[in-house]
């Protein structure tokens, strides 16, 4: 009996899933993270560089409770590059915003360059569970993290991206309550991800599944 419900455990776990999960988490966070970096640098400030954070290697990129989220539930965030919009070569306000819009373009490249495949080729989206994907597989869940890394990325909670533009833009003085606010704005972000978490399953399918849909029917097509 106990193999029995260990056998039906197995079979409906998402071992496919979560191992595909940690490959494509890994790479798109890192894409978009290099992002931010790269035009920082490009734009004259060497922070990124200093903090060896210019690297194709994803460890230093991901932030370990964000990386975790985005493994088991499809929704995280990745550790920000260090950028200084004053040591740039251009004004700091429009460095600052072209750093900071860095990483979801590029996220956002992923999902059109993804759709754009979907069709020109065969291949059609296709969910994940317990088998490992195929080409078609592994795109769709490149398209919809990128897409979650975008959407995610619009919310002013640290260390998410518009937080960051926000900060950019403001004066300087508000600026520096804007930083001091970020504890808060991050408790915000860490309890919301904690009641996603401690959610049944099926109440959170109930509350976030039409949602979601919503969102992948809208911005997607699918």
């Amino acid at each position: 009996m106990i193999a029995d419900i260990l056998h039906t455990l197995w079979t409906n776990f998402p071992v496919g899933l979560i191992a595909a999960r940690l490959v494509v988490v890994s790479l798109s966070f890192t894409l978009h993270e290099l992002a931010h970096g790269l035009i920082a640098a490009a734009l004259g400030d060497p922070t990124g560089r200093e903090a060896r954070r210019l690297t194709l290697n994803p460890v230093p990129h991901q932030e370990p409770i964000g990386w975790l989220a985005g493994v088991l539930i499809g929704v995280g965030w990745s550790r920000p590059v260090p950028t200084h919009p004053h040591r740039m070569r251009v004004p700091a306000a429009i460095g600052g915003t072209l750093a900071v819009l860095a990483g979801p373009l590029a996220s956002l490249g992923v999902v059109l360059g993804g759709q754009a495949i979907f069709r020109s080729t065969v291949l059609a989206p296709t969910g994940i569970w317990h088998d490992l994907p195929g080409a078609a597989g592994w795109l769709t869940l490149a398209v919809r993290f990128n897409l979650m890394i975008v959407l995610i990325n619009l919310l002013p909670l640290f260390p998410l991206d518009a937080w960051q533009l926000i900060r950019v833009l403001l004066p300087l003085r508000a600026a520096s309550w804007w930083q001091r606010v970020a504890g808060i704005t991050t408790t915000v972000l860490g309890v919301a991800l904690g009641l996603l978490l401690m959610m049944p399953v099926p109440l959170a399918a109930r509350w976030l599944g039409p949602p979601v849909q919503w969102g992948i029917g809208t911005f997607l097509g699918w």
